[in-house]
């Protein structure tokens, strides 16, 4: 999606919450996902439904990600 991106965080240092994504929209953070549930929190302002669409097609992919970034710290 144009102007849209996902980011897996690292939470390095952190106590790590659930598995989770951001969602920014040119830049700037407007909701978060739980990536297990595809659970929308934090939100500022309404997803387009064929973002959410593309979360539920890459979710095990972005779930592997927070395992690889994540796992061990």
């Amino acid at each position: 999606m144009r102007n849209y991106g996902v980011y897996v965080p690292r939470e390095r240092g952190q106590p790590h919450k659930l598995p989770h994504v951001h969602i920014k929209y040119r830049g700037r953070l407007i909701a978060s996902v739980f990536l297990l549930t595809l659970t929308v929190y934090g939100q500022h302002e309404t997803l387009p439904e064929d973002l959410l669409e593309r979360l539920r097609e890459a979710q095990a992919e972005m779930l592997t990600m927070w395992v690889e970034l994540n796992d061990g710290d």
